[in-house]
């Protein structure tokens, strides 16, 4: 790339958010450039489901389940967090993909690929620099790429976001964290169970069965013993009641708890900028979802500079972004307004109550 070929769009990070916004600017018919760091994208945040509305977004852009490997699941299972409860929950809207994180992630970049977008992977942006009619990127390599307008998809850890004078989501993410077990285990029925703790502090666990693993993503606010320690007291539990494999599990670092840090940033528009993505925070509270938002965060980051690239002022119009995804993504963001340590005795009993939980965790529905 070269400063002679400027975009429309210039995107860093090649993820979700950064692919979803690639294919809504083609769409759109603006040109972009995708600058993604490593050899293949890799999520933020997914425990390795998608619910329906991510579905009918990757579907939109040419991924088909086949693609990645994704198997369908129906319906919740919601378990207390000492595994001595259980109800099934069925509608069908509780429905979406089981998915390999690392796959989907690497086909909706082929995506924007094929909607016409300039991608170039393993370009790692040294140096950002706002300029009054355009954003220019250096990359390790001693190129260029520059754009009318940047968006800023790299992660919650986004280098990018400092140069652009923005906060990215990881200096404001909450007490506690995540961590991740996984198993390589065939799972004849796929399926997807969530586990709630009754406390004052918020426990959720997430078992993903299905696409060749069994995947246990617990998060938790609960300070009082690390993240790792508290995943691996809830896998000897659940080993030792048959819900989860005998053997042990592979482990991930215990990570951030990103969700609903999207609310908390003070903004997400820099000079001819915007901050999407985990990059911004945009994954949900209860469940630590963050491929939905992410997609979606794009996609209205998009039609806020198509807005903004034919405004007489265009750094007005780009201030709109922070109203645009308040009023499409805030409620699917936020935390169910009420307390679940204090339903869930009435979580287990009362089937109204069992589906608007499943509802607030898949859907991102409040209550």
């Amino acid at each position: 790339m070269s400063p002679a070929t400027r975009q429309a769009l210039l995107v860093i990070g090649g993820g979700p958010a950064g692919a979803a916004a690639a294919c809504a600017a083609r769409a759109a018919g603006l040109s972009v450039a995708v600058l993604e760091r490593g050899a293949t994208p890799q999520p933020d945040a997914c425990p390795g489901w998608l619910g329906p509305a991510a579905v009918r977004t990757c579907t939109a852009y040419g991924v088909t389940a086949a693609e990645v490997g994704a198997v369908e699941f129906h319906g919740l299972r919601l378990r207390s967090w000492d595994l001595k409860q259980c109800v099934d929950v069925h509608a069908p809207e509780l429905s979406g993909w089981i998915v390999e994180p690392s796959r989907l992630s690497a086909a909706l970049l082929a995506a924007a690929r094929r909607a016409g977008a300039e991608v170039q992977t393993e370009a790692e942006v040294t140096a950002l620099h706002l300029g009054e009619d355009a954003v220019s990127a250096e990359i390790r390599s001693g190129d260029v790429a520059e754009g009318q307008i940047a968006l800023l998809a790299d992660g919650a850890s986004s280098q990018t976001a400092a140069a652009a004078h923005l906060l990215p989501a990881q200096r404001i993410a909450g007490p506690g964290g995540g961590a991740l077990a996984t198993w390589d285990v065939p799972s004849a029925v796929p399926g997807v169970e969530v586990l709630i703790g009754a406390g004052r502090a918020l426990r959720v666990a997430t078992i993903v069965r299905g696409a060749g693993q069994v995947r246990l993503y617990a998060h938790t606010r609960d300070t009082t013993a690390p993240v790792g320690t508290q995943l691996m007291m809830l896998v000897a539990a659940a080993q030792a009641a048959g819900v989860l494999p005998a053997e042990p599990p592979g482990l991930s670092r215990p990570g951030l708890l990103l969700g609903g840090t999207a609310l908390e940033l003070e903004s997400h528009v820099g000079k001819r900028v915007l901050l999407i993505g985990s990059a911004g925070g945009f994954v949900a509270a209860l469940s630590q979802e963050g491929i939905y938002p992410a997609l979606r965060s794009g996609q209205l980051a998009v039609e806020t500079a198509v807005r903004a690239l034919a405004a007489p002022l265009l750094q007005d119009e780009l201030m709109s972004f922070g109203a645009a995804w308040r009023a499409d993504l805030a409620d699917y963001l936020r935390m169910p307004n009420t307390d679940l340590g204090l339903l869930m005795p009435l979580v287990f009993g009362n089937p109204q109550m069992s589906r608007r939980v499943a509802r607030a965790f898949l859907l991102g529905k409040t209550f």
